[in-house]
């Protein structure tokens, strides 16, 4: 089986999969994370089909706290539908705001 860090998504086989060897994070603290974290830590998966979805978990649940790291992804992705999927997101939200 294979074990993914949830912070750095560093990819392991070894079954005692505690703290991460490569950015040191303790695994078993996830748990301890609520949802909103949970996403915006998504932001930054490997895979695009997993950050689209945290945008658009992220724009519906009209999270104010995920509005830096949407703009932050608009800034550093290189995927055009992802940068438009977060641009979308922070709109929405802060439309919400006022």
């Amino acid at each position: 089986m294979r074990y993914y860090c949830p912070h750095c998504w560093y990819d392991s086989w070894n079954e005692n999969f505690t703290l991460c060897p490569r950015c040191g994070y303790r695994v078993n603290e996830f748990d301890q994370q609520d949802y909103v974290d949970k996403l915006i830590n998504a932001l930054g998966h490997h895979a695009g089909e997993v950050r689209h979805w945290a945008v658009m978990i992220l724009a519906q649940r009209k999270e104010k706290r995920a509005i830096p790291y949407l703009e932050r992804l608009q800034l550093e992705s290189k995927d055009p539908s992802l940068v438009k999927a977060a641009e979308e997101a922070v709109k929405k939200i802060v439309s919400q705001e006022d």
